[in-house]
């Protein structure tokens, strides 16, 4: 949400439009491999616009936030993935329940 407003108030308009819709996912472990990957696109092109905003201090701020956060999902997921590797599927799972 800074995201919209900090554009609405440099002057910009937003357009909100439908993404590409996700893989239908029966398996949490698949599904945090393709997050991840999406994560990981997404805070490459992140990193892109943090740099380029860094002469405007409050959209750096937001973008810089907005990255952090991100970029701790990212780890956990790896986290998550590396444990899954390690005690493997099904006590993986089990610890879920």
């Amino acid at each position: 949400m800074k995201c919209a407003d900090r554009i609405l108030d440099l002057g910009g308009t937003l357009k909100l439009e439908a993404k590409k819709e996700a893989p239908l996912f029966t398996d949490a472990i698949e599904y945090m491999k393709y997050d991840l990957q999406v994560s990981k696109d997404g805070l490459a092109w992140l990193a892109g616009l943090v740099e380029e905003s860094r002469s405007d201090y409050a959209t750096f701020d937001i973008l810089k936030d907005y990255y952090e956060d991100e970029e701790t999902d990212m780890y956990e997921a790896e986290g998550e993935l590396a444990l899954v590797e390690t005690i493997g599927r099904e006590n993986w799972y089990a610890r879920k329940l």
